[in-house]
């Protein structure tokens, strides 16, 4: 299995706050769907080659607590990776005795999963659902 990419998933408590605090920072331009920031308060954001989701909970990150990231929306950052083979790294992890996520088909299409690492790092992995078994 080769991971393919990787773009951090900041929850922030003001999308429009932080969308304009990194296009003046970084320049950062909005490269998701503006309908997608309305209607889900998230926007995935590019500067160069650098990737970025941001997420709105409404909530501060310094008081978020980490649950089921797909599930909970109060979580502080998630790393996002892009595996060739999502079912394939579930199996993987599941076998060398970790406790994932349960591997679900989001309403964004994508097959995902998520692992907490050892210092409490959220690490989900997701593969179009149209293209992952």
């Amino acid at each position: 299995m080769t991971l393919k990419n990787l773009v951090p998933m900041l929850n922030v408590a003001d999308i429009d706050a932080s969308l304009e605090f990194y296009r003046q920072v970084c320049g950062f331009e909005v490269v998701s769907d503006p309908a997608a920031i309305r209607q889900w308060r998230w926007a995935t954001i590019r500067s160069g080659y650098t990737e970025l989701m941001l997420s709105e909970s409404g909530q501060a990150p310094a008081t978020a607590k980490i649950n089921d990231p797909q599930v909970e929306t109060n979580w502080p950052v998630i790393f996002y990776f892009y595996p060739d083979d999502v079912v394939g790294l579930y199996a993987h992890v599941i076998a060398q005795g970790f406790e994932p996520t349960p591997l679900t088909v989001t309403v964004y299409d994508m097959r995902e999963f998520s692992l907490i690492d050892p210092d409490g790092h959220v690490l989900s992995f997701g593969q179009d659902a149209r293209t992952s078994g």
